[in-house]
């Protein structure tokens, strides 16, 4: 994979407080990625224009999830259900069919989502049937019996074993959706102990590294230890975006604006497609009540590219950006982003209520006025 790597042996014992020194980058590195290193990075645009014209199974599985990502869920399961149909031996392809279900249930009435969860379940159970070793399929299905009902054969008790033997085959991924699935089951100790373990077993591996940083930055406010795992994030995978912003947002919370800024400008340069840092640094800035007006223009660029997969929404982009136009005094701006920010998510209550208060407030200070 045409990445920079280092080894992470020394980290382990890495002091907190230890400045951060960010890698080296090699010119163009994401340009030379394949489609398959693409998609698994998380370079979604790029590999959806890579690929465009899918001639295989496999290329449409690897679209299919690269349109998941972005959000476009009828053509995800146009494409998976492609690739299985050409290949129904392939747990994988049984796999992404399963995902997309569970992403269309999630807006679906009633009927049309216990439809989905049902089909899903049997995906899940095909893949587990053909591949007893493929971890996606084991983490599908402790998803499954967590979150499903018990009409259609919910168990989380269920969902919990299959963790642990999951964990005993494959230690750190294991491990690591032990921890995902801890966070849902309202755990966070728990979570961060099975990240921990598997960090010690894999300490490469992203999912468990950016997992460690978010929990440091989120759930249990930290900032050396956030610092510490995002800029191991950073040195696992120097061109991905979400790593970056990890650390940008660490460097937030020390108040270390500069640094922050100076990491998402490192990050454009990485990876051009991927504003996250930004997002990062402004959300940042909404949250503490600080960098009112440097935050608009970074919400600004962030809004510059089309959002990249799996990536804040442009909705909760304009709804921020609104927040921070009405702490700067520009009320009259933010009204339409905020209009804009609801008619892209009709489900996103913060803003209608925000501009529900807009609205109010506006008219108000017009029959003042008069």
């Amino acid at each position: 994979m045409a990445l920079i790597r280092i080894s992470f042996i020394f980290l382990a014992a890495w002091p907190l407080l230890a400045e951060c020194r960010v890698p080296d980058l090699a010119p163009g590195a994401v340009s030379r990625l394949t489609a398959p290193e693409l998609v698994d990075t998380g370079h979604y645009l790029r590999a959806e224009k890579a690929l465009s014209m899918p001639a295989t199974p496999q290329e449409q599985w690897l679209l299919s999830k690269t349109k998941a990502a972005l959000g476009k869920l009828d053509e995800a399961m146009t494409l998976a259900e492609a690739a299985l149909a050409a290949d129904p031996n392939n747990a994988a392809y049984h796999v992404q069919v399963a995902a997309v279900s569970g992403r269309l249930a999630e807006k679906a009435s009633f009927l049309k989502k216990l439809g989905y969860v049902r089909r899903a379940k049997q995906e899940l159970d095909a893949a587990a049937a053909l591949d007893t070793k493929n971890t996606e399929a084991q983490w599908g299905l402790m998803m499954y019996f967590y979150a499903a009902p018990p009409l259609v054969g919910g168990d989380k008790a269920r969902a919990q074993q299959i963790g642990e033997q999951l964990a005993t085959a494959v230690p750190d991924l294991g491990r690591y959706y032990q921890g995902r699935l801890a966070e849902e089951l309202k755990d966070p100790e728990k979570a961060e102990a099975f990240y921990k373990q598997s960090a010690g077993e894999n300490p490469m591996l992203f999912d468990t590294i950016s997992a460690l940083a978010m929990h440091y930055i989120r759930t249990k406010a930290d900032q050396p230890r956030a610092e510490r795992w995002a800029c191991q994030a950073v040195h696992s995978d120097p061109v991905r975006g979400e790593a970056w912003a990890l650390l940008a947002r660490a460097y937030t919370m020390c108040g270390c604006w500069d640094k922050a800024v100076n990491v998402a400008k490192l990050a454009q340069e990485a990876d051009p497609d991927n504003r996250a840092s930004w997002f990062a640094l402004a959300e940042a800035a909404v949250e503490r009540g600080e960098q009112t007006e440097p935050a608009i223009a970074w919400m600004k660029k962030y809004l510059e590219n089309p959002t990249e997969g799996n990536q804040p929404g442009e909705a909760v982009a304009r709804m921020h950006l609104a927040q921070l136009l009405v702490k700067a005094g520009k009320q009259a701006d933010a009204l339409p982003e905020l209009r804009a920010a609801v008619e892209l998510d009709p489900t996103l209550d913060l803003a209608k209520a925000e501009l529900k208060k807009l609205t109010s407030d506006i008219k108000n200070q017009e029959t003042g006025k008069n």
